[in-house]
């Protein structure tokens, strides 16, 4: 009788709204576990699910930035591949020897955006571009201002650990991204705790803390292809997310939105499948510290 592959989820919100089912419908036994009980995870603790289900084919961290590191090196012998979400870790050197001390553990900065079904379609515009704007402008999408997320101790940086990572992601699978160079980099505060109210993804804690860069700039050169990257969490006016592909005597838009559920099952499935293929974890590997190395450098 074969097997059914085992998946723990550590963290219930995105966790459960994404991953759960997607693990779900590919087949996984899926654990979960969470430390608030009221979220209705299968466990509050992670090593009592480790204790009850012993190794796992997968593991999602999920939780907030200043854990990951921590939940990578408690599961990874119990593992196959562990995915962690964006930003990682804190650094790249972090990250790096993350991966050297878990040397048959398999590690994945989550990259979910590589694994849209339109990727293809961008890749044969970017290799026709001579400019390409990756644009995430958000009328008011400052995530829990006054908690973890805005509090630099915790999250290690604002929009530039939240969203740029994703931009990058893209930038990696549509270039020869080690080949490239930083034009300039920019990377701001322009709004103060006192001054938020209430966001799309969140309530302000006003005696929390505000540090964290909520509006940042990137500017690439990738062979004849210039890349901006431009980010905010607030700006008062509008949602504007796209990609856009511009080439001699004409412009490509392609309005973004949230990546497809499908993109995260896709990027599961193809890692899954590489598993004992060392040259596809050694670029996983090589992408994964580079975007460290961008978003440490902001």
């Amino acid at each position: 009788m074969h097997k059914m592959a085992k998946a723990l989820i550590i963290g219930m919100g995105f966790g459960q709204a994404v991953y759960k089912p997607v693990l779900e419908q590919a087949g996984y036994e899926v654990i979960t576990v969470d430390m608030d009980a009221t979220k209705g995870a299968d466990f509050t603790d992670v090593d009592e699910a480790i204790r009850v289900h012993g190794k796992f084919d997968t593991v999602n961290i999920c939780t907030p930035n200043f854990t990951h590191i921590k939940l990578a090196r408690k599961v990874a012998v119990h593992s196959g591949i562990v995915f962690v979400e964006k930003p990682g870790v804190a650094t790249k050197d972090a990250w790096q020897q993350l991966v050297a001390d878990y040397p048959t553990t398999r590690f994945m900065m989550v990259k979910n955006n590589q694994y849209r079904p339109d990727m293809k379609y961008f890749k044969s515009l970017a290799d026709q571009s001579n400019e390409i704007n990756v644009i995430w402008n958000n009328k008011n999408r400052i995530p829990n201002p006054g908690s973890w997320f805005t509090n630099k101790s915790l999250a290690f940086g604002g929009v530039s650990r939240d969203l740029i990572p994703h931009m990058l992601s893209y930038y990696c699978a549509l270039t020869k991204y080690s080949e490239g160079s930083i034009i300039s980099a920019t990377a701001e505060q322009r709004h103060q705790l006192a001054d938020i109210t209430d966001t799309d993804y969140g309530v302000v804690n006003y005696d929390g803390v505000y540090d964290v860069d909520d509006y940042c700039k990137l500017v690439f050169k990738a062979g004849k292809t210039t890349w901006n990257l431009i980010a905010d969490w607030k700006n008062d006016l509008a949602d504007d997310v796209y990609i856009s592909f511009g080439m001699n005597n004409s412009a490509v838009k392609v309005v973004l939105g949230l990546c497809p559920a499908e993109a995260y099952g896709a990027m599961i499935a193809h890692a899954v499948s590489n598993i004992g293929n060392d040259a596809f974890w050694q670029e996983q590997l090589s992408q994964d510290l580079w975007i460290h190395q961008q978003i440490e450098n902001l």
